[in-house]
């Protein structure tokens, strides 16, 4: 297992022994598993070329119950290392761009409504620098910030937190698992790729930090 993804499973079980019910594999291709709390886990299919993730989606009012703190995790966490490029899963607009506490960096990004007429953003955390600003338009796969350790539930570990969030008329509700939202389908992540035409009308991610080229898949 890369040192990296070691010593991020190991401080994140100590901060909260909850938050991961599993680390798997090296820093590329692999993903952790599920933790015990989740009740619909989503199988996850990693290329074998993209940065590993060391936690998954885990929301409040799974079997840990809304009052335990440690029951909700409402992304994932990519480990990567401090610089690393983040890029824009999704083209939008930036609605925000800001530094704050506890998640540290910050940006947000508006896809505005697909064709079932319902809106999504973007959220990406713990950057160590941010290239954008609010009002600034982006496309998929343009840097948005890069790999940090910002804010102190960053727990000093290199790694991008990343939610989707969708909408319901005008109302943002709860995050949603961004594993169901894959360019190549449920659990399929997807690399960026500048020559793939993803935007179909239907919203739909590609990975927020770019997968190694000339990688076997």
């Amino acid at each position: 297992m890369n040192r990296i993804l070691t010593i991020a499973c190991a401080v994140t079980s100590l901060v909260a022994p909850f938050a991961l019910s599993a680390c798997t594999g090296d820093g590329y291709g692999t993903s952790a598993i599920y933790s015990q709390l989740v009740e619909d886990e989503i199988r996850v299919v990693m290329p074998a070329n993209a940065p590993s993730i060391s936690q998954q989606f885990r929301v409040a009012g799974n079997r840990g119950g809304r009052g335990n703190p440690t029951s909700f995790h409402e992304g994932i966490d990519i480990i990567a290392r401090v610089g690393t490029p983040v890029i824009a899963a999704a083209p939008g607009r930036v609605v925000d761009s800001f530094m704050e506490p506890m998640y540290g960096n910050r940006v947000v990004i508006d896809h505005g409504a697909d064709a079932t007429g319902r809106r999504a953003r973007t959220v990406y955390m713990h950057l160590d620098s941010r290239r954008v600003q609010s009002g600034m338009q982006v496309s998929r796969g343009q840097e948005i910030g890069t790999m940090g350790r910002t804010g102190v539930l960053a727990a000093a570990i290199s790694h991008l937190h990343f939610e989707v969030h969708r909408t319901r008329g005008t109302r943002i509700v709860t995050a949603q698992d961004p594993h169901l939202f894959w360019a190549d389908g449920v659990g399929r992540v997807t690399c960026f790729d500048p020559e793939r035409a993803v935007d179909d009308g239907v919203f739909r991610t590609t990975y927020p930090v770019p997968c190694r080229e000339n990688a076997a898949r």
